[in-house]
């Protein structure tokens, strides 16, 4: 459990900004052994915090939880930015899509014995049951079988799922953030071909998350020789750490805000934060982009087309 009370002042410190821009220090606690991606990073961060999940009068509910999907080339620091997450959150769940199976990611019956020889079923939970009010961390998402990307669906947009199994009728919550990586469907981009026809995940599936972002393995001198630099540098300083030479302080790659404070961080802001988005140019703002972006994609049948569903999207971060 995380203990917030403990972290009580230097939350309060670093919410008015006494370390630094928040922002910053949230990007600089993400995966600061990764170079660069900084605006990833700024997105991870977000995904941590979410938005503001909200009840409606006639029952339904819209949900405040942000999915993030990577889906990039090999090597791209796609599984070093999930574990890192996992890490980071306050409640978090990992699996692989290459062994997931819908029964894995949402809920299995199963039957349990006891000393009188009678038997019952009972339900266990998967990976977003588990994950229920945390993230859920899905590594090689492109390699869930079909049936397992079915399960999704209702999990990811109306955050419960429906087991109707061995006389069991209930719904389990999987109110979740997602964040979510994958290989691109010939194992890394063409670039004669749009990005949208590579993403081989169903629409449907594609539509659940809020961010979608391609990560290309693009050589470049200059870029190759600043992250091959940097790399060396990280790995000797990690010699030194491992060697009781440095301090995690010392340590360019140390992150600004520590795992154990972010977490309590990110807890109390969920627990007490509701943001929303009142009348005036910040609103205005978002209407005009969400129209703009639906002009832009105007007659296009591909997965990244925006629909109404992108407003929300957009309102969520």
């Amino acid at each position: 459990a995380v203990d917030v009370a403990e972290h009580r002042d230097e939350i309060d410190a670093l919410s008015a900004g006494e370390y630094g821009d928040p922002y910053e220090l949230l990007q600089e606690s993400i995966a600061p052994s990764v170079l660069g991606m900084e605006t990833i990073k700024q997105v991870l961060a977000l995904q941590l915090f979410g938005g503001s999940r909200v009840e409606h009068p006639d029952g339904t509910s819209t949900r405040g939880d942000i999915h993030v999907l990577l889906v990039g080339d090999p090597g791209t620091a796609k599984s070093t930015l999930l574990e890192d997450i996992e890490d980071k959150a306050p409640s978090a769940v990992a699996a692989s899509g290459k062994g997931a199976t819908a029964a894995g990611l949402t809920a299995s019956a199963s039957q349990t014995e006891f000393g009188s020889g009678t038997a019952e079923w009972t339900l266990d939970a998967g990976a977003l049951v588990l994950a229920d009010d945390g993230i859920a961390c899905i590594d090689e998402l492109d390699k869930v079988d079909e049936a397992a990307v079915k399960s999704l669906h209702q999990a990811l947009s109306k955050q419960y799922i429906s087991v109707n199994k061995a006389g069991i009728n209930t719904k389990l919550p999987t109110r979740t953030a997602l964040l979510a990586a994958g290989n691109p469907k010939h194992g890394r981009f063409d670039e004669f071909e749009s990005i949208a026809e590579q993403i081989d995940l169903p629409p449907t599936l594609l539509s659940r998350f809020d961010i979608i972002w391609p990560l290309n393995d693009v050589p470049d001198p200059d870029t190759d020789a600043e992250i091959a630099s940097g790399m060396m540098h990280n790995h000797d300083e990690a010699i030194q750490y491992t060697a009781g030479v440095l301090e995690p302080e010392e340590m360019e790659t140390a992150p600004a805000v520590p795992a154990e404070l972010l977490r309590a961080w990110v807890a109390h802001a969920k627990q007490t934060c509701r943001p929303r988005w009142p009348e005036g140019p910040a609103r205005e703002s978002l209407v005009e982009s969400f129209v703009a972006l639906r002009r832009a994609g105007e007659g296009s049948d591909q997965p990244g087309a925006v629909t109404y569903p992108g407003l929300e999207s957009q309102r969520r971060p």
